[in-house]
C-alpha cells in the first residue's frame, strides 16, 4: 500500500494540474471575498438582505465558501483517473499489483489530500483578503480552524469517491467529467428545493462548517434547517455511494 501511495504521489507532482486548478481556485476565492466585502458596504442598497461579512464570521464562512467549490475534487479526481484507465497505464498498473481495490484505495487517500490542501488554500487566499477589507475585529480559534482542516478533509474525501466512482463506471474521460460536474449542477439546483435540502450533499458540505440557515433559502423562502449531525450522516452517505460504485466499477470492468 506504501508503495501505491508513494507511486501516485509521484505521478501526481510530476504533472501540472494541481498547481493549476490551485491557482485557479486562489483566484477565484480572492475575487468572491473582494466582491462580498467590498460591494455590501459601498452599496449597501443593492445587498438588501446579505448580512454581510464581519470578522471573525467571515473567515469560517469563506470556508465554507471554499468547500462549496466541487468542482475542483469531482475534476481533479476525474481527470487523474480516467487518463489512466482510457490508456494502457491502467493495464500496466495492474502487472505490478493486480488487487484493483488497494490502486483505488491509493488514489483516494492521495487525491483527498491534494484536493484538501488546495481547498485550504483557498481559505487561506479569502481569510487573506476579508483580513483587510471586512469589518469587525477578531479570528477564528486554533480550535475552530483545526477543524476546518478536518471538515475539510471529510467533504474533499466524498467529492474524490465520486469522482472516483463515476470514472470507474464511464472510464472515458469526457463522459465520467460530464456526468460528475452535471451532478454537482443539479444538486445545487435541487437545493432550493426543500425535500432535496435534506439530502443535498453541496449543503451538507457546507453545513460542516457553518450554519446555513440565514443563507440558503429554498422555495417559497424556506432557509435550510440542517444541522451538523444530519449533514454528517449525508456526506457519509454520499461517500459510501460513491465507493461503491468505485469498487463496481473497478473490479467488474475490464481495464
Amino acid at each position: 500500500m506504501i508503495r501505491l501511495v508513494r507511486a501516485e504521489v509521484i505521478k501526481l507532482t510530476g504533472r501540472k494540474i494541481w498547481f493549476l486548478m490551485t491557482a485557479i481556485l486562489v483566484v477565484l476565492m480572492a475575487g468572491i471575498a473582494v466582491v462580498l466585502t467590498v460591494l455590501p458596504q459601498s452599496s449597501p442598497d443593492q445587498f438588501q438582505g446579505f448580512p454581510g461579512l464581519a470578522k471573525p464570521d467571515a473567515y469560517t464562512f469563506g470556508a465554507a465558501q471554499a468547500i462549496g467549490q466541487t468542482w475542483f475534487p469531482l475534476v481533479f479526481a476525474a481527470v487523474l483517473l480516467a487518463g489512466e484507465t482510457s490508456t494502457s497505464i491502467w493495464a500496466a498498473s495492474l502487472t505490478k499489483e493486480s488487487r484493483r481495490w488497494l490502486h483505488l484505495l491509493a488514489k483516494l487517500v492521495v487525491y483527498t489530500v491534494a484536493t484538501t490542501a488546495a481547498t485550504l488554500v483557498g481559505v487561506a487566499a479569502w481569510s487573506l483578503v476579508v483580513s483587510f477589507l471586512a469589518s469587525g475585529s477578531g479570528a477564528p480559534t486554533l480550535a475552530t480552524w483545526l477543524s476546518v482542516v478536518a471538515k475539510t478533509g471529510m467533504v474533499e474525501f466524498t467529492w474524490v469517491g465520486l469522482s472516483l466512482g463515476v470514472v470507474a463506471i464511464f472510464r472515458n474521460m469526457g463522459p465520467a467529467i460530464g456526468v460528475a460536474l452535471g451532478f454537482s449542477f443539479i444538486d445545487g439546483i435541487l437545493a432550493l428545493w426543500a425535500p432535496w435540502q435534506q439530502v443535498s450533499l453541496g449543503l451538507a458540505s457546507s453545513r460542516l462548517i457553518q450554519d446555513l440557515s440565514s443563507f440558503q433559502p429554498g422555495f417559497g423562502g424556506t432557509p435550510s434547517s440542517m444541522g451538523f449531525t444530519q449533514a454528517l450522516l449525508v456526506v457519509i452517505g454520499w461517500a459510501t455511494l460513491g465507493l461503491l460504485l468505485a469498487v463496481v466499477g473497478i473490479e467488474v470492468r475490464d481495464p
